[in-house]
């Protein structure tokens, strides 16, 4: 399950993806656009700093921007960044638990989709959805 700080740490990054290159954007302006309060906000931005997915200007025309281009930042980096590396596997089974190999193999699943699927194509996903 991935939780819902790593859900909206993905909202934010997707809202920096949609903005890449056009400047930095305040935390006030993900937070409104995502409808994330803003404090709990800022507080998943450190977070995505610390994994070095953000960096922050200060200043009247400071804010919040990738680290990388879009393309180059998976879901999964994402997902670490809150969650760590495991999404399954340590779910109390032990190894000879009959369905602890099940588990496994959907993690190996899920970690492969989420390390393929790029902030990029959300964006451009998002950016579709909001012109309709």
């Amino acid at each position: 399950m991935i939780s819902l700080k790593a859900q909206y740490g993905l909202r934010a990054i997707v809202s920096l993806a949609a903005n890449y290159g056009k400047g930095p954007l305040q935390a006030r302006e993900i937070a409104n656009s995502q409808d994330v309060p803003v404090r709990y906000l800022e507080l998943l931005l450190s977070q995505l700093r610390r994994a070095r997915l953000v960096e922050a200007t200060r200043g009247k025309k400071g804010g919040y921007y990738l680290t990388r281009k879009p393309e180059q930042i998976s879901v999964m980096d994402i997902i670490s960044a809150f969650e760590g590396n495991i999404l399954y596997s340590q779910n109390g089974l032990t190894k000879s638990d009959a369905l602890s190999q099940v588990w496994k193999d959907a993690e190996k699943l899920m970690t492969k989709h989420f390390q393929g699927l790029k902030v990029s194509k959300l964006a451009s996903k998002a950016g579709k959805k909001k012109r309709r």
